[in-house]
């Protein structure tokens, strides 16, 4: 039952005719495969690149523009973040975090979104009502 395998579940996007939803409770990305009726499911953040640290429940998702990324919020920790999921390798990097025993201690990032160009990823953290704005040292738009 749903209830038993992935409670609390979140987030969901479709993208080439599979649904992506996050298992907040056991930190599970569920991939379900509607064409071949398949499923995997991974643990969200097991293979991380670069600096960052994934320990909380993953929350929202949402495809970037070009579908290579699977970006999602993370509910709660010490050092809440945005995240991101590389296509089909699984391996998942940082956007950015709060800094470990700051003031957003304890929070949730919130509400993930791109502008209508892609050049400027927007995110919130829950209970302080504070909206980030990146944009790319390069300029590009975000994929």
């Amino acid at each position: 039952s749903p209830r038993r395998h992935y409670t609390k579940s979140e987030g969901i996007s479709y993208h080439e005719g599979k649904i992506y939803f996050m298992a907040k409770e056991e930190h599970k990305l569920i991939i379900l495969d509607l064409e071949n009726m398949t499923y995997e499911i991974e643990t969200s953040g097991r293979k991380f690149y670069g600096e960052g640290s994934f320990g909380a429940e993953p929350d929202q998702n949402m495809f970037g523009p070009t579908q290579k990324y699977l970006y999602f919020c993370e509910d709660g920790g010490s050092n809440p973040g945005v995240y991101a999921r590389y296509g089909n390798d699984g391996t998942y990097f940082t956007l950015f975090q709060a800094i470990w025993g700051g003031i957003y201690d304890g929070d949730e990032t919130v509400g993930i979104a791109l502008s209508p160009d892609n050049t400027r990823f927007y995110a919130g953290i829950q209970t302080y009502g504070v909206i980030f704005e990146f944009t790319r040292d390069d300029g590009l738009p975000f994929e």
